[in-house]
């Protein structure tokens, strides 16, 4: 992660056959080569994330988001994710006008979405990253909670207007995932990656596992945009601290996370009220202490602190995803 993944192009293109086999069966043909990854990444002024965000909406071109995207992986490599990159008032309305212009000209299409807001655009025209991945979903979230983020979903099929193919595999796909909580498997050699390496994470999105779905359901909380931060006030009250989550504890997802990890923090708490919880109708079992955990140490890890978590999507700020490609690019000229 964090722009480690050069090392594997760089590998490749001195001969080493092993890193050129496993290239071969993850990437496209632009990205097993140094210079499709460069072509790319060209698409930000300077090779930079800030940059571009910074830029007027009437200068970018789809190239510009699939480069976010590619960039976003770069620094945080996943097989199914979401990446959410936060946007200051000026990137957020720069993005906006470029979202809208894009969407004006036809460079990108408008198409309905299972995810968060869901309404979204495509830029699957022209987008060849990984192999079985052939559709980039774009859409900008947080604005009604003054926490705008762009928000980057690479998936299996793009969703085309009318009955095509690829819409039939994307429904298929999506029917998998609202019944298991876990879409198709879309590449086997990028899911065989993510479950051997350290450099790739297998899931990292913002839509529910059918656990966690669950314990929601037991809070009385139904929305697909419910944060970590409503999900944990209203197990707080449930456990019996009427009064909520301190302040201090609110719009800082480093903070929460913190609060909710170690021998005195929330979820520890939770658990010696297993019994109390479940007469109010919560099954805090193990299933739910391991989702908190693993939401507690995501939101933790993170080197900036967000105000919103959903749910296991990789939030990031420009600045991280530029570190991270000044990394790679010591790999990757």
């Amino acid at each position: 992660m964090n722009g480690a993944v050069g090392s594997y192009i760089r590998a490749a293109s001195l001969g080493v056959a092993t890193a050129q086999s496993h290239l071969a069966q993850v990437f496209e043909d632009d990205f097993q080569v140094p210079a499709g990854w460069s072509g790319m990444l060209d698409n930000l002024p300077g090779g930079r994330v800030e940059n571009l965000l910074n830029r007027k909406g009437a200068w970018w071109t789809r190239q510009c988001f699939q480069a976010l995207y590619v960039a976003c992986w770069i620094h945080h490599p996943v097989e199914k994710g979401s990446y959410m990159i936060q946007l200051s008032p000026t990137h957020h309305q720069n993005v906006k006008d470029a979202y809208t212009q894009l969407l004006r000209s036809g460079a990108l299409q408008s198409r309905i979405s299972s995810h968060l807001s869901k309404t979204g655009a495509s830029a699957h025209e022209g987008w060849s990253f990984l192999k079985g991945y052939g559709e980039l979903l774009i859409q900008i979230e947080g604005e009604a909670t003054n926490a705008p983020a762009l928000f980057l979903k690479c998936e299996g099929h793009a969703l085309e207007s009318g009955v095509s193919l690829s819409t039939v595999k994307h429904l298929a796909s999506w029917v998998k995932k609202s019944m298991t909580g876990s879409g198709q498997t879309a590449s086997q050699a990028l899911n065989q990656w993510a479950t051997y390496s350290s450099v790739i994470e297998g899931r990292a999105a913002e839509n529910f596992s059918k656990s966690y779905e669950k314990l929601l359901k037991q809070l009385g909380l139904s929305s697909r945009r419910t944060t970590v931060e409503e999900m944990m006030e209203a197990l707080v009250r449930k456990a019996g601290f009427n009064r909520g989550l301190p302040d201090q504890l609110k719009r800082n997802t480093t903070a929460l996370g913190r609060a909710m990890l170690g021998s005195q923090g929330y979820i520890a708490v939770f658990k010696s009220l297993t019994a109390e919880l479940k007469k109010k109708g919560v099954d805090f079992d193990e299933k739910a202490e391991k989702e908190l955990t693993g939401l507690a140490e995501r939101m933790v890890a993170t080197a900036t602190s967000h105000e919103e978590q959903h749910y296991n999507e990789i939030r990031v700020t420009p600045a991280e995803v530029d570190l991270s490609l000044a990394t790679f690019r010591s790999f990757v000229p």
